[in-house]
């Protein structure tokens, strides 16, 4: 049964189920594998054109396509899913029916379609809690699933990157509404990130997939146009305030942005909804509104060609930052 109501830290030990979650040694038989990708369009791609690998850049990613799959249909299977987890499902059946049936773009295809700005896609993750947003739901034993060797992310003050493993794999990251939004150990006023969460879901209203997706990122600050991405699917285009990026410092790591005030350029309405600060009563979600300028006719033209669309990011693509179209100079 999924936990509606996840204990906060301290109140439980660690669970086998958060435990396996966190190992991640899932894997598929050939045969499936090669089921998914026939029906991604593999089997038509000779595999080493002229003695060398294909590239496979405008395909889907297989690990993608199967999340979706079990994402799909887990739901079903589960004693109590939560109204979300029903709804997310539904969403990825629609998501596959579309791939299944090739309706999906290329990223030669959306530069194509876009005007001369810089256009840059965030491939998203899973949700994962953040900062102190971790210490809130962590197991009292929970430091006993930290492997030796974890990833290095860049984390800044107030968190570590022990804390950031924990948040990915061990953590619920539901009912932020159950978090508190302010702690002793940060003062509001040195919290850089007031965000409870990264990653994004299928679900995500376009004020939380700001919250989680606005930074940090490696990208040019003259970036004007931001697509978080799940799968390939594009739900919402947001475009960047002028003045709108701060640049923040991490120990170890180049410098990165993070996105302070932007739009959502809402397309089928023809507006744009300013997302102004963080709002702790809030869940940290930017505080909103109507703003009294329309968009352009490029804000139109960019979030039309890419809003509700799945893009073919190619396989095995690791980077999550991939430009969909650059100022100055076409990418195709």
């Amino acid at each position: 049964m999924p936990d509606k109501n996840p204990p906060q830290n301290g109140q439980h030990k660690l669970t086998a189920a958060q435990l396996y979650g966190s190992r991640n040694r899932l894997t598929l038989s050939p045969d499936l594998l090669r089921r998914v990708a026939e029906l991604l369009g593999y089997g038509g791609v000779e595999a080493f054109p002229g003695g060398q690998l294909a590239p496979m850049l405008e395909v889907l990613d297989i690990s993608d396509v199967v999340e979706l799959i079990v994402l799909s249909q887990l739901s079903g299977y589960e004693v109590d899913p939560t109204p979300e987890q029903r709804a997310e499902a539904a969403t990825a059946r629609s998501l596959l029916r579309r791939i299944s049936s090739g309706r999906y773009l290329t990223r030669k295809q959306i530069h194509d379609l876009l005007p001369p700005e810089t256009v840059v896609l965030f491939k998203m993750g899973h949700p994962r809690l953040w900062g102190y947003a971790v210490r809130q739901r962590l197991p009292d034993d929970a430091e006993l699933a930290i492997p030796n060797t974890i990833e290095k992310d860049p984390t800044g003050p107030y968190t570590d990157q022990r804390e950031a493993w924990l948040g990915r794999y061990i953590t619920d990251a539901g009912n932020l509404h159950q978090l508190r939004a302010e702690s002793e150990e940060v003062p509001v006023s040195e919290d850089r990130y007031q965000r409870f969460r990264l990653g994004m879901s299928l679900v995500d209203s376009y004020a939380q997939v700001w919250s989680s997706a606005r930074g940090h990122w490696s990208v040019s600050p003259d970036t004007r146009y931001v697509v978080p991405s799940r799968y390939g699917w594009c739900p919402y285009v947001f475009k960047i305030a002028e003045e709108g990026w701060r640049r923040d410092e991490f120990e170890g790591h180049r410098d990165r942005l993070m996105g302070t005030r932007g739009y959502w350029i809402d397309v089928a309405n023809e507006r744009l909804i300013h997302l102004g600060e963080p709002d702790p009563e809030n869940m940290w979600l930017p505080k909103t509104s109507i703003a009294p300028e329309g968009p352009s006719d490029r804000d139109l033209r960019v979030a039309g060609a890419i809003t509700g669309e799945i893009i073919a990011l190619g396989a095995g693509q690791k980077n999550p930052v991939i430009r969909l179209r650059q100022r100055g100079r076409r990418l195709y």
